[in-house]
């Protein structure tokens, strides 16, 4: 059975609860808050909102972040059928970031398993757009891990961005490719860019999800 299909929450492996913590506070703020746009994924997403680029223009849109550090596709596929996503207004669109942090697990599992958050999304929002930014390459130098997320991007691309494979699932849903002109020429990835080979730099935010915040805006103006 692939793991990334099923509803898993988060291990509590140190032992002091944040994650369902924050996952408890994220069920409130669906109530009470009035969103227009929701990002939800791992640390990336979590850490995009201390950035300039959310603060100066993302957050002008009325977004809202779900991000969590470590989080897994079946974490957030957990999450969002758990409540995060029960929202008492109407939400225009979600930006979905996720699938690094399974380096257990196959590129086509972590494919499908995202699949069913988009499914879950769908049920739940329904017609709103879904943003997929593609996932970023890791490490300083070249790895198995790079290759994975490579092969996930290409299966995201091929599904939602080929005219064959329109139908209902990829009805409203946008890849976005950010994880291209990242890795130099000498296939090395910038601490600049990257200061962890990892999470990205304040500037790196600007460069790599400028290209999310500008589709949002192309898809919003249109809603």
């Amino acid at each position: 059975m692939n793991p990334c299909i099923i509803p898993t929450a988060s291990e509590d492996t140190v032992g002091d609860g944040r994650w369902i913590s924050m996952h408890n506070r994220f069920v409130q703020q669906a109530k009470t808050s009035e969103p227009e746009v929701v990002f939800i994924g791992d640390s990336i997403i979590q850490q995009l909102q201390f950035s300039t680029l959310w603060t100066e223009r993302i957050s002008a849109l009325h977004c809202i972040n779900f991000g969590i550090g470590g989080d897994r596709v079946e974490n957030v596929l957990w999450r969002i059928e758990n409540g995060e996503f029960d929202f008492n207004t109407p939400i225009k669109a979600v930006v979905l970031f996720v699938g690094t942090n399974n380096t257990d697990c196959t590129p086509h599992e972590i494919f499908e398993g995202i699949l069913e958050i988009i499914k879950a999304i769908k049920n739940r929002l329904g017609k709103v757009y879904i943003v997929i930014p593609t996932i970023l390459p890791r490490g300083q130098f070249p790895n198995p891990y790079r290759e994975r997320n490579d092969h996930v991007n290409t299966f995201l691309i091929d599904k939602f961005s080929n005219e064959a494979n329109k139908d209902e699932l990829t009805e409203n849903v946008y890849v976005v490719p950010i994880h291209e002109n990242i890795v130099g020429n000498d296939q090395t990835i910038s601490h600049h860019i990257m200061h962890d080979y990892l999470h990205l730099t304040n500037n790196g935010y600007t460069k790599i999800f400028g290209k999310v915040y500008d589709k949002l805006c192309e898809l919003l103006k249109s809603k």
